[in-house]
């Protein structure tokens, strides 16, 4: 029988075992590496920032259509250089563009990207992961392959009208399977679709958007090119070769 009788009332454990429960649960904790090594529940990951790239930009560090955002995760030139970077984010390397993106979030968390973030469900609040921990493509690895990288002009009406005139272009196949890629072929198709007022964003990007109006032009003007949503020759030669169409 222990002493106090069963009637009395539990003491609270003394102040020594409550030293030793304590230092117990952390050395048990220290040496699993939960308590060294545990992230907070609501850290942004890597992979939070891989999809928010490939949301802005469809993942491409190098682009620059001329709209007035640059690179991955479509930075303005004035807020690339508060945040201390000179030139414009789509010249700089993978792992700077990163570290830029993370610096952002940490000052100011998914607001600078509220479309995607929106989308994308992108709502925790801790901060970024180490650049260390980045997904993305690794910068080149010496200063002579950064000079040789080629930087993209941006796209203009007049450039990609010349670019196709330099490839004698005859036709064209857009469809979403080239999102990724800042084409001209898509900046034409994009521009006369505007000059005939409808909506949507020229980039030289063939998106989703552009691939809803393809499939609503094709329906109005009842050209076929054998897939939906899918600019071929036909649908191109009513769009551009012959603008008087709709």
């Amino acid at each position: 029988m222990p002493s106090g009788g069963r009637h009395r009332a539990p003491q609270p454990p003394s102040t020594v075992m409550k030293v030793l429960r304590t230092t117990g649960a952390v050395t048990a904790l220290v040496s699993s590496g939960l308590a060294v090594t545990a992230a907070p529940a609501s850290a942004a990951t890597a992979d939070d920032f891989a999809k928010l790239r490939q949301c802005e930009s469809g993942g491409n560090y190098r682009i620059n259509t001329g709209n007035g955002y640059y690179g991955a995760y479509q930075f303005d030139a004035k807020t690339w250089h508060s945040l201390g970077y000179s030139g414009l984010p789509s010249d700089a390397p993978p792992a700077l563009q990163d570290e830029a993106a993370y610096k952002l979030y940490n000052a100011r968390g998914w607001s600078p990207w509220p479309s995607c973030s929106a989308k994308l469900g992108l709502t925790r609040t801790g901060p970024a992961p180490s650049s260390s921990s980045s997904t993305a493509a690794p910068a080149p690895s010496s200063p002579i392959q950064r000079a040789i990288t080629p930087v993209q002009p941006a796209m203009t009406l007049e450039r990609a009208k010349s670019l196709l005139n330099s490839e004698d272009f005859t036709g064209t196949a857009l469809s979403t399977a080239l999102a990724c890629e800042v084409r001209p072929d898509a900046y034409v198709w994009q521009s006369e679709m505007r000059q005939k007022k409808f909506i949507l964003q020229v980039d030289g990007r063939f998106g989703q958007e552009s691939q809803g109006l393809a499939s609503l032009y094709s329906y109005l003007t009842r050209v076929d090119d054998g897939s939906t949503g899918v600019v071929g020759k036909n649908l191109w030669d009513v769009t551009v070769t012959d603008p008087a169409v709709l």
